[in-house]
């Protein structure tokens, strides 16, 4: 059973930024990127976590997920690029 999802707004804002980043270097390329980050979206398990936050890759993409695994729903609540810094708050 799959649990519905709720993306932060910060998280969207994040997602539309990489979106309009990857088409300007290629055109299809930020699509690629939506499904792949769909598809992880699809496929997050008990990963690696920093207390209550995990983390999930995205396939083909330098970037990860955070989210915490909810009864009611999955909330996303950051897409980060893997050489950033690492948060305070949500860990490497």
């Amino acid at each position: 059973m799959s649990l519905p999802f709720l993306v932060l707004p910060e998280a969207t804002a994040e997602v539309k930024m990489i979106f309009r980043w990857y088409e300007k270097r290629q055109a299809g390329l930020g699509w690629r990127f939506q499904r792949a980050l769909q598809t992880c979206y699809e496929d997050v398990s008990l990963q690696k976590r920093k207390g209550e936050y995990r983390h999930a890759l995205v396939e083909g993409f330098p970037y990860r997920v955070v989210y915490v695994w909810h009864d009611e729903a999955v909330v996303i609540y950051q897409v980060r690029h893997t050489s950033r810094k690492p948060s305070r708050r949500f860990g490497p």
